[in-house]
Order: C-alpha cells, then structure tokens, then sequence
C-alpha cells in the first residue's frame, strides 16, 4: 500500500507539473492574441480579473497539491476526487484557452490533445476516451460558433485528422495506462501473496521449531525409523540414556541390532505397526558401554497427508530402575517367605536335633562305644551344619529383629581382617583394605560381620590363586558405600537376575544361602546392593543411607 500510494504521489506531481504549464499556455495565449478586445466584453476589467482567474486557478492547484498526501494517507479511495479534480481542471484550462483565443492562433485547437494525454496516462483508456468526446465535441461546436465551417458534416470533416489523433492518443496512452496499473496490481497482490506465504512459512518455521525443541527436551526416548526399522532420527534423551550420538545410530537396525530383537518377534511386530496398529512391549537395549538396560516401548505408525504409512515412531521409557526395584521385592519377598518358613519350623526341627547331639555327645565319651567315637564325631558335625544351615535360614526373615547401634563399618572390617586374611593366605589370595573416611551409621554389628565375611569369603571362591580381593569404603553423595572387588571371571549376565535368591548356587557344594542372607540383612538395614560385573572380575556395592544424626 505504501508504495502505492508513493507510485501516485510522483503521478500527481506531474499532473501538478502539467497544470501549471496549462496556465502558461493560456497565459502566452492570452498575450500572443491580437484581439483583447473581443473578449473584453465578457471581462470589462479583463487584466484584473483574468490575473485574479489564474491566480485562484493557481492557488487550487497549489492547494490540492499540498493537501494530496494528506488525503491519500486518510483514506485510498479519496484518489478518485483528486483524480477528477486535477483532470477537471486541466480540461477547463483548455476549453478557456481555445474559447478566449479561438482562431487567432494557428493549430490552437491542438491544444485539446492535452487534456486527453492527461487524462488518459491518469486514468485510464475509459476516462481518456470519455474526455476525447468531450473534447471532439468542443472542437466541433468551436468551428461552428467561430465560423469556420457551415455544417457539422463539414466542421467534423475539417477537424476529422484531429479528432482521430485525440481518440487514438486517448486509446493508446490510456491503454498503456490500464497495462501499468493491471501490472502494478498483480505485483502488489503478488507481493501480498509473498508477504502471507513468507509469514506462513515463518509461522511454520517457529512450530517446526518448537516440535525440534519439544522432541530434543522430551523426558522420554522418541527415535524415528523407516518401515523397516531403520533409524532416522533420535532425540537428546535417547543419547543420553544410551550414550550413543545420533551419528552412530542413524542407519542401524533399531530393534534387531539395539534391542537384540530376534527375526520373528522383528517380523511380528512390524506386521502389526504396518497393519495401522500400535505395538508395545518391554526390550533390553544395549548401552554404547555394553551395559543393559529396560525399556518399555511404544511403536506408532506415521502417516503422511495420503495416509499411506511411511514411518515408525518409537516412543521409550527407561525401566531399568523400576525393573530392579520389582526385582528386588519380588527377591526380598521370596527371602522373607524362605524366613517366616524357617522361623516356623526352625524351632520344632531344632529341638530334636539338640537332644540327639546331646546323647551323640554322651555316648562318645562312654568306653562301650569308644571304637565307634570317630563316626559319632562325624554325627555331631552334621549335625552342628545342619543347625548351621538353620541359623542362616533364620537369617532370611524379614522382621527378624534387629539391634541397631552406633558403629562405623571400618572399625568391624579392621576388627574382621585377621580372620579373613587367614582365610586368605590359606587359598594363596590376598585381600587389601582401602578405608576411606566415612561416618558412623545405625547398624547391628553381628549381622554386618556375617555378610562381610560372606562377601569376602564368596569373592575369594570365585578366584584363582594368586588374585587379589579389595574391601573398599568410601562416601557417594548421600550414601556410605561398602565394595567387596575380586578378580574372578565374572558372573554370567544371565544369572545376574537370580543372584541373592535363596538356593541359587553356581557351586558345586553351596547352599545357595550365603548371598540370599546378604540381602536380607541389608534390606533389614535400608540398605541396597549393586552388582558390577565384568571378565575381569566383580564388585559388590552395599549402600547405606546416611541417617539425620549421622550427617
């Protein structure tokens, strides 16, 4: 619109421009005109009024020159009045001229020509035409009243060169005229159409923005693949809880190769999403690291604006800590069901048990059965492991009571080492302390010694001579952290989900006890343990949450 409006502003300049030059032509006519006289009958004081006609022409000129920018910026359509008032006036001019000059002056009917080029190159063809008409019949009463021609026949055929040149002038420059403005118009509705569509599309750009952010910032795993399953696109989270970047993802298999998925349950599941429908399920991933994890999984068909289904959008939770916190219950759970059945028949199994030991005990010292001492010797050991056995079934209990004191967990590993140094040196292994400086905690100091000496005495089993275990203790950000490292092959990533159920052994003469106690008492503790394993070996991580009086 503003270049509009500055297109017709240097438009009405030079009809400006042209007006001005009207009252010079009239003015010179005026002068050059040898009979004043003729129309001194129609202006007795012809030089005071004609110069008081001009100036007020003049002035109206001036007038609606100035105010022009005024009225096109208050309202577009005022363009027609100024129109009519700047082709009216240079059409008077003309008529005025031609009627005070009349045939004094040679050719000064081609003075008519003007307003047609006026008007034709303002408004248009149309208006240019009209005014050719008004001028032709002009130039034809003008002959006839002058006395030149007898006829209108003949005053048309005397003036019928210039009459076609003011119609042709008016068709052309007004046709020229309308091609300009046609051509302008089509470029400001072009340039209209360009401002919307640069506008949608900046609008467009903003929302593709803020889905990239929304996508980037998301709390859960978004990845997109083609229909095949290769990935496209990963977002930040993705990266994050995989560590894998997005160039060393995009292209490979996401299920196959990233979750291990076999060929059918692959072929399955794509069938499926490919059939419209959605698909959802917990995978194990693999980590850049080569670590695990859980992942409960959500594959949605993406369609394009034809409805034909081109991509795959995964969308992913990582699961794996709510996986070991299941795990972890349902082991505690199995741990506390092993206990209470302990607790139950621990009482009714003992007491038999302690009256047989008892008359083992005294016929072994009797000389009748002194040939037969060393088999009840052997009576009362299984007797003394059985009992044994009993003790750390007990142990498994959940509501066992505890008797929690003030006791920091390297004073009892230093008060332990002997012990299991010997244990140690028996084995040709050595085990090293590495006691960092930690607070002391709320702990039952009998229950803590039995799962240092079962971790301790677990990691030097599962090493060959030569190999060194470390007892390591250290502060982690709220908690107290005991590590328990050997140098062992490691523990199979299968069997990782079972470790600490009661019976589970990997030994060949193992109760499967020894580490399902391990839990137990740090569950009885509030604490957890964490496994690290790897063919190098593995560590054990018991944490404990630092109590308020202990910060």
């Amino acid at each position: 619109m503003d270049k509009h409006i500055s297109g017709k502003t240097k438009l009405y300049e030079y009809v400006t421009t042209t007006h001005i030059l009207c009252i010079i032509i009239a003015i010179s006519a005026l002068i050059l005109s040898n009979n004043v006289e003729a129309y001194s009958s129609y202006y007795p004081a012809i030089n005071a009024r004609f110069l008081a006609l001009m100036c007020l022409l003049g002035f109206a000129i001036i007038l609606l020159y100035n105010s022009k920018k005024m009225l096109l910026a208050r309202n577009p359509a005022s363009f027609t009045l100024i129109d009519a008032a700047y082709v009216g006036v240079s059409f008077l001019i003309t008529i005025f001229t031609v009627y005070i000059i009349g045939d004094r002056v040679p050719f000064i009917h081609t003075i008519l020509l003007l307003p047609v080029i006026i008007t034709a190159s303002s408004l248009g063809k149309k208006i240019g035409l009209i005014i050719a008409a008004f001028s032709t019949i002009f130039l034809v009463y003008s002959i006839i009243v002058t006395g030149l021609a007898s006829s209108l026949a003949e005053a048309v055929q005397s003036s019928l060169i210039l009459i076609m040149i003011m119609y042709v002038i008016g068709w052309f420059i007004g046709g020229l005229k309308d091609m300009e403005t046609e051509r302008r118009l089509q470029l400001e509705n072009n340039l209209h159409t360009l401002q919307e569509e640069i506008e949608r599309r900046k609008q467009a750009e903003e929302q593709q923005r803020k889905l990239s952010r929304a996508l980037e910032q998301s709390p859960g795993i978004i990845a997109i693949t083609d229909t095949d399953g290769n990935i496209e696109y990963v977002n930040q989270k993705f990266t994050t809880v995989t560590g894998y970047l997005s160039l060393d993802i995009i292209g490979r298999n996401m299920f196959r190769e990233h979750f291990g998925q076999s060929k059918d349950k692959h072929q399955e599941m794509l069938e499926m999403v490919g059939d419209g429908k959605e698909w959802q399920g917990e995978l194990k991933g693999r980590k850049k690291n080569g670590e695990q994890y859980w992942a409960h999984l959500v594959v949605s068909p993406f369609k394009n604006k034809d409805g034909t289904i081109t991509h795959y959008i995964q969308m992913a939770e990582d699961i794996t800590q709510a996986k070991k916190i299941d795990l972890e219950m349902a082991r505690l759970e199995r741990l506390n069901l092993v206990g209470e059945m302990a607790a139950g028949i621990g009482h009714e199994i003992r007491n038999p048990m302690t009256t047989i030991r008892g008359f083992l005990q005294l016929m072994g010292g009797k000389e009748k059965y002194i040939q037969d001492k060393k088999f009840l010797d052997l009576m009362i050991d299984e007797l003394d492991r059985a009992n044994a056995i009993i003790t750390e079934y007990l142990s498994l209990a959940k509501n066992r009571l505890v008797k929690l004191e003030v006791e920091n967990l390297n004073r009892i590993i230093a008060s332990l080492y002997p012990l299991i140094a010997a244990d140690g040196l028996v084995t040709d292994k050595t085990i090293e302390k590495d006691l960092g400086r930690i607070p002391d905690l709320l702990l039952d100091g009998k229950e803590m010694r039995q799962m240092i000496l079962n971790l301790v005495r677990n990691g030097l089993e599962a090493m060959s001579p030569g190999g060194t275990l470390v007892l390591k203790t250290f502060v982690q950000g709220d908690e107290v952290v005991m590590a328990v490292k050997d140098q062992g092959k490691g523990i199979n990533p299968e069997m990782l989900e079972k470790i600490g159920d009661p019976f589970f052994t990997t030994k060949d003469e193992g109760t499967g006890l020894g580490l399902a106690v391990c839990y137990s008492i740090a569950a009885r503790h509030n604490a957890r343990i964490e496994i690290d394993t790897s063919p190098a070996g593995t560590t054990f991580f018991i944490r404990f949450k630092q109590p308020e009086v202990a910060r």
